[in-house]
């Protein structure tokens, strides 16, 4: 059986799923959190300049997107390596 994910396998997630550009009820699921952990993660990685918001208009309607930032996608290049590399 294995054990719970660590932050950096998360992070690694919400990275990967963001890279396009996502919506957070994408992030959640995709990711597998809890709304609250979702929120956490957002915040934290917003506020490290990892991820960014942008607003988007769709059909006159508008969203908030998601999406990895230069930073955000060097972090998830790092993250990948070491995941390896502990594999």
């Amino acid at each position: 059986m294995k054990n719970r994910r660590s932050e950096i396998e998360i992070i690694s997630k919400i990275l990967d799923v963001t890279n396009g550009g996502a919506k957070k009820t994408e992030i959640l699921y995709q990711g597998n959190l809890s709304y609250r952990q979702l929120q956490d993660y957002l915040t934290y990685l917003i506020d490290k300049n990892i991820i960014e918001e942008e607003y988007i208009k769709d059909n006159g309607n508008s969203h908030k997107l998601y999406k990895t930032t230069e930073k955000g996608f060097n972090v998830l290049i790092d993250i990948n390596r070491l995941l390896l590399k502990l594999g």
